[in-house]
């Protein structure tokens, strides 16, 4: 395997969950790769710990921005690979990691996306809770829309093809952390990708460990947040008339009314999910942000 790839990291004031990520990404088996870290931190730990490693893969891009999409955004334009792979600063990526991303590229050319697994880092307390995992141990090919987080998985262990930000844009930047919908900007574009039938794989293979304990009562607030980002991402596609997106809606709303999905007060987390279907009307006309045109090969 030669193929280079971008790894994408996008950090903000977690200095040293950061400095522990990048130890375990330039650590990895597979050599042939660029780290991109785009920071947006208010303080200088961060940019201290990144260039305390005095590695010419590294590379550092600081922004003023606020919100891990414009940071996604950034680290994409960035990126000189044709391949991009991300994962978050508060995870720690088994020595394998890209070697498993890159052989599933090579095992087959029309994949456009690779999704790994994630577990939870360590055995954290009695009643802590670790989200955004996937823990299947079966590969599967997804080419049709689906509920990404249960098939594929999230913004902590994915990766795409350029070509795919070229078809279909970037992330939709008033979505996901560090915006007033604080979720839901993995869940629109991959759903916007399957939605163009856009070819898929989830590997067990790709492994890494996500660093993110909660307590029970820190939860349910984390879990309104993903209702409300989710319910935006599946409104928009609901209303052009796609079937699974109506369904998922549905199924948010009766667990939530059952209150199946640790949220806490049901009243609380109904108004977060009416918050995301208002919000999801208006990202039916408001196109996503664009990657610039390809560069021209040289006559």
């Amino acid at each position: 395997m030669s193929q280079f790839l971008s790894v994408l990291l996008c950090t903000r004031n977690r200095a040293a969950k950061l400095r522990r990520a990048l130890e375990s990404i330039l650590a990895n088996s597979y050599r042939d790769f660029e780290l991109v870290v785009v920071d947006q931190s208010t303080d200088g730990q961060s940019r201290r710990n990144v260039e305390s490693f005095e590695d010419e893969r590294l590379v550092y891009v600081p922004t003023d921005t606020v919100g891990l999409s414009r940071a996604r955004n950034i680290a994409v334009r960035a990126a000189r690979s044709d391949i991009v792979v991300f994962t978050d600063d508060d995870c720690v990526c088994d020595r394998d990691w890209l070697r498993s991303i890159a052989a599933e590229y090579e095992r087959d050319p029309g994949v456009m996306g690779v999704f790994g697994r994630v577990v939870a880092y360590g055995d954290g307390r009695p009643g802590m809770h670790c989200p955004c995992l996937i823990e299947a141990t079966e590969r599967r090919t997804v080419d049709a829309p689906a509920v990404p987080q249960r098939v594929l998985g999230a913004g902590n262990n994915m990766s795409f093809r350029k070509e795919v930000f070229y078809r279909i844009g970037l992330f939709i930047e008033s979505l996901g952390a560090g915006t007033r919908m604080k979720a839901g900007e993995d869940t629109e574009f991959v759903y916007r990708a399957l939605r163009q039938r856009l070819k898929f794989v989830y590997s067990p293979a790709p492994l890494v460990y996500h660093d993110n304990w909660s307590s029970l009562a820190q939860y349910p607030p984390l879990a309104r947040s993903y209702i409300r980002g989710g319910s935006a991402a599946y409104t928009k596609f609901a209303l052009q008339l796609d079937g699974t997106a109506s369904k998922e809606l549905l199924r948010t709303g009766y667990y939530i009314l059952s209150n199946r999905l640790g949220a806490g007060s049901v009243y609380k987390a109904l108004g977060g999910f009416l918050v995301g279907c208002m919000a999801g009307i208006g990202y039916v006309l408001a196109p996503p942000p664009r990657l610039a045109a390809r560069p021209r090969a040289a006559d």
